[in-house]
């Protein structure tokens, strides 16, 4: 996960981090070391919710949560 283009996706959106923990229905501790953890934390349904917050393209989702590797797995 590239933690980096996450907060910056969120802070060009002004979006704070609260507001994603309550989108997601979590606490903002919870939602702070999911956001700054380089592994992957978020389940499926957070990533999707996180992605409609912020006005995802597929593009950025991709590099966000998968490190470009979705595309690569598409073009079979």
């Amino acid at each position: 996960m590239n933690v980096r283009l996450l907060k910056a996706k969120r802070v060009e959106r002004d979006v704070l981090q609260k507001d994603l923990a309550k989108a997601l229905n979590i606490s903002e501790k919870a939602m702070c070391q999911k956001e700054c953890s380089p592994e992957n934390k978020f389940k499926a349904a957070e990533m999707l919710t996180i992605a409609k917050e912020l006005n995802l393209s597929f593009s950025e989702f991709n590099a966000i949560f998968f490190d470009h590797k979705l595309t690569e797995c598409l073009i079979i």
